[in-house]
């Protein structure tokens, strides 16, 4: 290791000691620690890794913040990190602040950032741009942290030392960055990144696919065991707050008139799968979905990562678990855990995505009456057919004609204001008939971006003829059902508009609920969310202001409505009222 220089730079009052003497104290320490055994050492050194761009010549599409650094974006389709700036000067005394600090901060405070943040303070640390880089070195993803804040950046990928760091983006695809590690870097990160799960990586088990602790998942090789190249990962980030089924109305994902068709669906219990290729946002679509399940429905979710999030009460999530030893055992897997939910009386059986035969179970269990949600990775509906049929799923032939049909699902590149951009469409829903036969219910057109539909083949549907035939409904009362719907949503997507809190994901399953409650009653329009969440109607909300301000004051309630009512201010409180409304406050 290289040497260091004691510096006579402070660093301010961190236990009334200056920043020169810390490298002593450590030294003691660790003395102390060997039972008075002098072995002097150098201190390894920590660096930090910042990124910049040189906007000379750059033509650029455009740019936004993520926390203290900026994102360009370029014409050429660069995803470009600037970070804060530093001087040499600043960044010597910086990797040697950083350096230092790592070996008197206690495992508490690592841990933490908000007693991160105090002990930085308390240390005299004044400079935001110290504290910044320091915090996301020590905490956070390092160099990636900008790519991992970035709401809009949907999965990092390191692929080697020799090509610089790529992400997707939600808008426009795949890009580069400016990010470069070396082998050495990359090795090291890797490490970091499985040390912060809890997991641990080696040269014997040198691949791994586990949880990060935001949630995201990581899949990466490690060294060169497995990988001429040397180390490599990718991180699949997940949304912090869910889809909501008005958001992905508001973004053309998904037309009102065919979530209607889904809602109705869900209400009496049918099955149906979304199919479509990697990134294409099925699990957001199913996420979105489940804002229209009944609300005292049973719900079992089964994913392999937890990625769904419903606010359902009678819901229960299960999660695949690995295996913590060398022989592999101990792991729960998705066959198991589908079997475990056919036990648990639910009304809708829910599986993040099927792979294996853990398929067969599900097609089992819509035959028996569950309804049933499920994604799959092919690039069509006929495609995704022959996957269910074909091992390693392999379902029986008889066991599909359960199936109601399959939303299929596509990325699509869209010119938008002269830029190129990167968007998702549910493209139709392939209802499925008795011989396995499929017939699109909807229609999509490129050109114009829109999306059409056949209130008449919907109703002559074979779904629509089974779901007549086991609720006893004409054809004339279940159009109107499905009609209700479409203007119920197309309502809520006008209203989210100038509402923000009707595209949150719990606001929009409440009003769904009350909707399905009294589908003729109901206008969300009138709906109000209260502080604590709760779903109200504006004349709720008068009512109970009018009966609070009865009790205060020696008015009947018809004489204060009507003077609101005539535009007169009520009469000023009495004093004793006044007094008895400060103490109950006090």
């Amino acid at each position: 290791m290289r040497r260091r220089g004691n510096t006579d730079e402070g660093l301010g009052d961190l236990a009334s000691m200056p920043f020169s003497k810390l490298e002593g104290k450590v030294y003691e320490d660790l003395d102390r620690r060997r039972g008075g055994k002098r072995m002097r050492f150098d201190l390894p050194i920590f660096g930090i890794k910042t990124s910049h761009v040189n906007l000379a010549g750059l033509n650029m599409l455009e740019s936004y913040t993520v926390g203290q650094s900026t994102i360009y974006i370029t014409e050429d389709y660069e995803y470009l990190i600037h970070d804060p700036p530093l001087t040499p000067e600043e960044r010597a005394k910086l990797t040697d602040i950083a350096s230092k600090l790592l070996f008197l901060m206690p495992a508490s405070v690592v841990n933490d950032g908000r007693k991160f943040d105090e002990y930085l303070e308390k240390a005299g640390l004044r400079d935001g741009r110290f504290n910044h880089f320091l915090k996301r070195e020590i905490l956070g993803y390092g160099p990636l942290e900008p790519l991992v804040m970035d709401t809009r950046v949907e999965d990092i990928v390191v692929a080697s030392s020799v090509n610089p760091v790529s992400c997707m983006h939600s808008d426009y695809g795949t890009m580069p960055t400016n990010i470069l590690f070396t082998p050495e870097e990359m090795d090291r990160y890797v490490e970091k990144l499985v040390h912060i799960s809890g997991k641990s990586v080696s040269l014997y088990r040198p691949l791994l696919s586990i949880r990060l602790p935001n949630g995201g998942r990581l899949s990466a090789s490690y060294k060169k065991e497995v990988s001429p190249e040397g180390s490599n990962f990718l991180i699949r980030k997940f949304p912090e707050r869910p889809w909501s089924i008005t958001s992905l109305m508001l973004l053309n994902t998904i037309p009102p008139e065919m979530a209607a068709w889904l809602m109705l669906l869900e209400e009496y219990r049918k099955a149906f799968l979304v199919c479509g290729a990697m990134g294409t946002g099925k699990t957001s679509l199913i996420n979105a979905l489940c804002n229209l399940i009944p609300e005292r429905s049973v719900i079992v979710t089964i994913e392999d990562t937890p990625e769904l999030r419903l606010v359902h009460p009678n819901r229960f999530s299960l999660v695949m678990r690995e295996s913590a030893t060398l022989d592999d055992k101990g792991e729960i897997g998705m066959f198991a855990l589908v079997k475990e939910a056919l036990r648990m009386s639910a009304d809708y059986i829910i599986v993040g995505e099927v792979r294996g035969e853990e398929g067969r179970i599900w097609a089992q269990a819509i035959m028996t009456g569950h309804g049933g949600i499920t994604s799959l990775h092919a690039e069509g509906p006929q495609a995704a057919l022959e996957r269910l049929l074909s091992p390693p799923i392999s379902v029986e032939r008889g066991a599909l004609k359960s199936l109601s049909g399959i939303v299929s699902v596509g990325k699509l590149v869209l010119r938008t204001k002269g830029k190129l951009v990167q968007r998702r469409r549910a493209l139709n829903f392939y209802d499925l008939g008795g011989n396995l036969e499929f017939t699109p219910l909807f229609g999509y057109n490129y050109e114009t971006d829109s999306f059409s539909y056949n209130k008449e083949s919907i109703i002559a549907s074979n779904t629509a003829r089974r779901m007549m035939m086991e609720s006893g409904l004409s054809e004339d009362v279940l159009l109107e059902r499905y009609l209700q719907r479409v203007e119920f949503l197309r309502r809520l997507r006008e209203i989210s508009k100038l509402r923000p809190e009707f595209r949150e994901y719990s606001a929009v399953t409440k009003a769904v609920w009350a909707f399905q409650s009294c589908p003729e009653g109901f206008d969300p329009g009138s709906a109000v969310i209260t502080g604590d969440g709760t779903l109200r109607s504006q004349e709720s909300l008068a009512e109970e202001v009018c009966n609070d301000r009865e009790r205060h004051y020696p008015i009947p309630l018809p004489t204060l409505r009507r003077l609101r009512h005539d535009g007169q201010d009520p009469p000023a409180e009495p004093d004793s009222i006044r007094g008895r409304q400060r103490k109950r406050s006090d």
